[in-house]
Order: C-alpha cells, then sequence, then structure tokens
C-alpha cells in the first residue's frame, strides 16, 4: 500500500558556504520501506550523497539531522533525532548519535524530515527553521557561548521562549574537540561520532526550530490504539536487571536505581577501569545525596519515562547549584568516575560543566582517565601537565585541562586529536610512549562506552563490533532479558571455553537488527529495550502511520539487518580491513580484578566469535564485507559492487 502518512515530503538541503537552502523530496517508497527512516535513512544518504574520501569536517562533508516516521506522532516516546556523518577518531566509520527532548518533534511539526548540511559558512550563522520559513542569520554574538546560555539568548532574541528548540554546539565543537556534541532542550544532545566538531567545522553554532503543524497519520485510530497498548506493557516485567530500561530510569530514576543497576554488577568506569569496588561506592554516594536533594524529571515530546531530570543540590558549600543532566550514568562517569571524584555535588557540577561545554564527558573521559592513571604510576609528572595535579579526585585540575584544550593552550593543545593519539603526543619526547598507551581505553581508535562493559560479555562484544564506533548497539541478554525478542531470562553466566564464547554472539546480532530499527524510526530505544512486545507493537505503529499494513515484525528485523549492514558498507568505500575489528585497546581487554567476570577476558575468544558474526551476518569471513548475496536477499543492490559503492 502507498504511502499516506507518517513522513514530510522532503528534506532540507542546505549548502552553507553558498548560503542556499533547497527542498529535495524523500527518496520513492520502495527506499524508505528498506530504510524507514533517521539513521537507517540518513546512512542511505551518506552512501549515495557524500564524497567517499572526504574527511569528516570537510566543506563538502555532509552533517545530517535526521527524523522517523513515528517521530512527533502518538508513538511511544516519539522524540528522537539523529545525527549522521563521517566518524571524527574512526576514518572508516561513519558516526550515528541520538538525541530527545522537543527539537527533533519541532522538525517534523514544522514540516521536515531532515537536514543534509554541506560547506562552510565565512562567519558564524545559526539556522531558524519557522514552519516552512527556513533562513540563515548570523550567529557572531553567538560564537563562544556555552550550550545553556546560546539557547537562552536564541529562544529570547526570537521571541517566544516556550515554543521553540533550540540544537547548538558550545565552545568544544567551535574547537573541534572530539567527543563534541550538538545539545538541544537543555537535558539532551547527540554526541557518537563527534557531530558538535563536524557542525563546528562548517561554522554552524545552532538550529532554531518552531514547529506548529502535525503530523499526517494514514490511520490515526490505529497508532493510538497500538501506542496506548505499547504504554500499558512500558514499565512491566521483573526488578532490578530483570526490569526494563524504561522502569529503571523512569522520572528521573537513575538518581534512585543507580547503585542497584550499575554500582553492584560493578559496571561503573571506575578509576580509569581499575577499580570497580570502587565504581559500587560512586554510585551508592550518588543516590544517596540524590535522595536529600531536590529532583524534578525533565520531559521529551510524547515521552512517559522523563529518565533526563534537574537536580537541585539542597546542602553544602554548593547548595543551591541545580545541574541538568540527561536521564543515564555515561556523562557521570565520563566526567568524574573515570578520574576518582566521587563527591556527589562534585559529580553534578562536573557533569553540568561537560554539558555546557557541549563536550560528551564519555569520550573525552577516557582521555582525562588515562592521563590521571598515568600520573598516579609516576608516568606524568607535574612538569609533563603544566602543574597541574591530577592525582584522583581532583576535579578542578580536569575542568582547567578541558578549557586549556578548548583554547588549544599548553597540554591542552597535546589533547585535541583524541585518545588513540593521547600517547604519542604526551609521551614521545621523553619516550615514554608505551607506557602512557597502556592506560588508554579505545575500541578502533575512539574512547570506549563509559560503562564497565567487561562485566558482561555479550554487551562488551556489541560494543566492539557496533557499526558506528563505540555504542550500546547489541547488547545481548548477559545483562538483561528481552521478551521483546523472544529471551524470557538473562544468560549472565561467563563462558569457560571457546564455544561457550561464541554462542553469545547470536543474541547480539539479534539485539543490534532491533536496536538499528529501533533507530530509524523516530523512537527512544529506552521505549522498546526489554519492553514486552515492543517489536510487534511499534511495527504495527509504522504500519498504521504509514500505511504500511502488511509490515510486522518479521520485516522490522530485515531493516535493521539493511541497516547494519549501511553501516558496514560505510567501512567498506572508506578503507576498513579485518583487523580493524580487533583493535581495541589491551587496558581495555584486561580483566576486571573484582565483579562477575573477575579475572577472566574476553580476548582469547574474540577472533572466533568476530568469525562467527561475519558468519551470521552473510559477509565475507576474510574482509568483513557484506558478500553480493547477502546485499541481493536484503534488495539492496543499489551497493552491491566496488567495496559499497553505488553504483
Amino acid at each position: 500500500m502507498a504511502i499516506r502518512g507518517g513522513y514530510r515530503p522532503h528534506i532540507l538541503r542546505v549548502d552553507l558556504g553558498a548560503g542556499s537552502i533547497e527542498r529535495e523530496p524523500l527518496p520513492d517508497e520502495e527506499v524508505l520501506r528498506k530504510y524507514v527512516g533517521s539513521a537507517g535513512l540518513g546512512l542511505y544518504f551518506l552512501l549515495r550523497d557524500a564524497p567517499p574520501t572526504a574527511l569528516p569536517t570537510d566543506p563538502d562533508a555532509p552533517l545530517i539531522f535526521m527524523v522517523g516516521p513515528l517521530t512527533g506522532t502518538p508513538a511511544v516516546n516519539s522524540s528522537d533525532w539523529t545525527t549522521i556523518c563521517y566518524n571524527l577518531l574512526i576514518p572508516y566509520s561513519a558516526g550515528i548519535g541520538h538525541g530527545h527532548g522537543f527539537w527533533g518533534a519541532y522538525l517534523k511539526l514544522a514540516g521536515h524530515e531532515g537536514i543534509y548540511l554541506t560547506g562552510a559558512a565565512e562567519t558564524p550563522c545559526y539556522l531558524w527553521i519557522d514552519d516552512d520559513h527556513v533562513e540563515l542569520r548570523d550567529a557572531s554574538h553567538l560564537w563562544g557561548l556555552d550550550t545553556r546560555e546560546t539557547e537562552r539568548r536564541l529562544k529570547i532574541e526570537l521571541g517566544d521562549e516556550e515554543n521553540i528548540s533550540v540544537a547548538c554546539i558550545g565552545p568544544a565543537g567551535e574547537a573541534g574537540l572530539p567527543g563534541a556534541m550538538v545539545k538541544a532542550d537543555r537535558n539532551h544532545g547527540s554526541g557518537k561520532g563527534s557531530p558538535g566538531a563536524v557542525m563546528g567545522s562548517k561554522n554552524l553554532k545552532a538550529i532554531a526550530i518552531r514547529g506548529t503543524g502535525v503530523v499526517p497519520l494514514a490511520n490515526g485510530q490505529g497508532v493510538v490504539d497500538a501506542a496506548a497498548e505499547w504504554e500499558e506493557n512500558l514499565f512491566l516485567g521483573g526488578t532490578g536487571q530483570d526490569a526494563p530500561s524504561a522502569l529503571g530510569l523512569q522520572n528521573g530514576g537513575i538518581t534512585r536505581n543507580y547503585h542497584d543497576r550499575l554500582g553492584i554488577p560493578m559496571r561503573v568506569a571506575a578509576k580509569n577501569m581499575t577499580d570497580p569496588a570502587w565504581g559500587t561506592e560512586f554510585a551508592r554516594k550518588y543516590v544517596e545525596a540524590c535522595a536529600r536533594w531536590r529532583i524534578t524529571s525533565r520531559p521529551s515530546y510524547n515521552c512517559k519515562i522523563e529518565c533526563a531530570y534537574d537536580v537541585e543540590i539542597t546542602d553544602g558549600p554548593m547548595s543551591g547549584f541545580v545541574g541538568s543532566p540527561c536521564g543515564g550514568a555515561e556523562n557521570m562517569e565520563g566526567s568524574c568516575a573515570i578520574i576518582g571524584v566521587d563527591d556527589p555535588a562534585t559529580v553534578v557540577v562536573m557533569t553540568d560543566f561537560f554539558d555546557g561545554m557541549g563536550l560528551e564527558s564519555g569520550q573525552f573521559g577516557t582521555i582525562l582517565g588515562a592521563m590521571y592513571e598515568a600520573y598516579e604510576d609516576g608516568i606524568l609528572t607535574l612538569e609533563d601537565t603544566d602543574g597541574l595535579d591530577l592525582s584522583w579526585g581532583n576535579w578542578e585540575s580536569a575542568m582547567e585541562l578541558v578549557r586549556m584544550a578548548i583554547r588549544k593552550e599548553g597540554i591542552g593543545a597535546k589533547l585535541t586529536n583524541g585518545v588513540k593519539a593521547m600517547p604519542e603526543a604526551l609521551g614521545a619526547e621523553k619516550g615514554l610512549v608505551e607506557q602512557m598507551r597502556s592506560k588508554v581505553l579505545d575500541i578502533k581508535g575512539e574512547g570506549v562506552v563509559m560503562h564497565d562493559h567487561r562485566q558482561f560479555w555479550s554487551v562488551f562484544f556489541g560494543e566492539i563490533i557496533s557499526g558506528a564506533g563505540p555504542a550500546i548497539q547489541g547488547q545481548g541478554i548477559d545483562l538483561a532479558r528481552r521478551p521483546d525478542l523472544g529471551y524470557s531470562e538473562a544468560t549472565p553466566e561467563i563462558p569457560r571455553n571457546q564455544n561457550e564464547a561464541v554462542s553469545k554472539v547470536d543474541v547480539v546480532r539479534e539485539t543490534q537488527y532491533a536496536k538499528m530499527f529501533c533507530d530509524s524510526l523516530g523512537v527512544c530505544n529506552f521505549g522498546m529495550q526489554g519492553v514486552p512486545e515492543s517489536l510487534r507493537l511499534s511495527s504495527e505503529c509504522l504500519a498504521q502511520a504509514v500505511g504500511w499494513d502488511d509490515f510486522d515484525m518479521d520485516e522490522a528485523k530485515v531493516v535493521g539487518e539493511r541497516v547494519t549492514n549501511l553501516m558496514r558498507l560505510v567501512y567498506g568505500r572508506r578503507g576498513f580491513t579485518k583487523e580493524d575489528e580487533l583493535d581495541v585497546s589491551a587496558k581495555h581487554l584486561e580483566p576486571p580484578p573484582v565483579g562477575p567476570s573477575a579475572g577472566q577476558s574476553i580476548e582469547p575468544y574474540l577472533p572466533a566469535m568476530v568469525d562467527e558474526y561475519y558468519r551470521l551476518m552473510g559477509w565475507d569471513i576474510d574482509t568483513g564485507m557484506p558478500t553480493p548475496e547477502t546485499l541481493e536477499r536484503l534488495g539492496m543492490n543499489e551497493f552491491a559492487g566496488n567495496a559499497g559503492l553505488i553504483l
């Protein structure tokens, strides 16, 4: 059946160098049904239109903002917006990030399905989208401001503080730092792949949107009915680790559940992942402090979870400070736990500082964690650090290192090329490169996800094989069961041999398909992960919204498989080799000293696990690339041959 709703008719093509704005119709229905939207359609555009060998910050390399067919609809948690670009730190990879709040829904309500940005403006500018009216405006007066102040001033300047959403970069994006984010609606942002650095290279400070329309739906009542059933299931199913993400994160739930869900299982990225037991206490202290303080959950569009929150410190020397974090814990671990800061008030202040600078703390935190451990071990001295004391817990020095990196001053200038380049930058002069490298946590050249995934091997393997740099795409069922995919029990047991390790691979692949389908819909993954029947009900919402009455969860899995292959095709056209798959820092492969996997490393089993993943994916075992037969089976013939270049 033809498309009757869900989509807006075009994307905006903006050439910042030329100052031009055009409306490009969406691809035909066949393409939309194959890749759906958001991450899937954005990757399709990247492969179809982007120069295959461009650097991420080249003017002709795009920065793409996409929403999905369910963004801005009655579907559960329909707030997602996605950034797609070339990854700043992984030369062969795409970067895919997700944000929430209201910005994505407002873009959709304004009548646009996405924005494809190229070129670089001569002077700072911002994009103003007021329904169908779209224009570029001068942003020289905003350049240098943090993300909080940029948002505040733009809303005042545009004269409608209640109905405008602003996505913007801070000083980190202007400086092109690794991990630079695009922030929106104060508590939200997209950081994977460093989209803020790409945005800064284009001299684009912000995109402000007011959207007052409605999203057309093929069968509005059908969408509402499926969404209502989905919402009824949102907080069902188990307790503790067995609970769906939505239940654990509901109403700022990380402030109540952080110790139980991440601290006790020793998943906190503590002291550069050297002391999981310390991380358990870190989580306990934060929860206990939040019980005293004032917590206010913050909404996203049509979100029933409200995992983001404001926290007002009500005691101690920082009393009165209000922080506005997102709903997870990577931000806290990347800003504080990784460098041994455990004072809860400082955690709030530091997390908010990173957000204000527009810097994903998890990404930059890997740089800081390696430096702090090297300082503790005597590899770095005060002479090397410009006099900054990098003892565990010294948060003031971490804040100054971030500022110096933004200004590209002193030691800060040596941190601007990412965590993998840092050992050479800091250690070459004194012959300490290998000692510094022994402290680095990275996967494929990018900082790792800021949780200790070594404790749960399927999650760890999913981070390693993620198709857009280290991220939680396919996490298997070691950590939590997945009733939405037919897995009623978790399998946390640590393998004792290669066969047991390899047996974990298939469900990682299945959960990756589900995640990439979710990432193409325009809804938040927390509304699907572990929620009973969520794959079926999200598929039903899509079918009713668009008019694809026969779209079901089996087709949804195939969409997720296609999107997983799109990421791999980007790899192929940009020079990936199979050796890159196992490019994981030695430190990250060390067995944890305590916890569920104490003394055991995934490293000996990784080659066999990768080969099994390739086999299950239908990829060439020697190259890690999709075979012609796989692309034919998936209906992706437009990408066949020539290492992913479209014919």
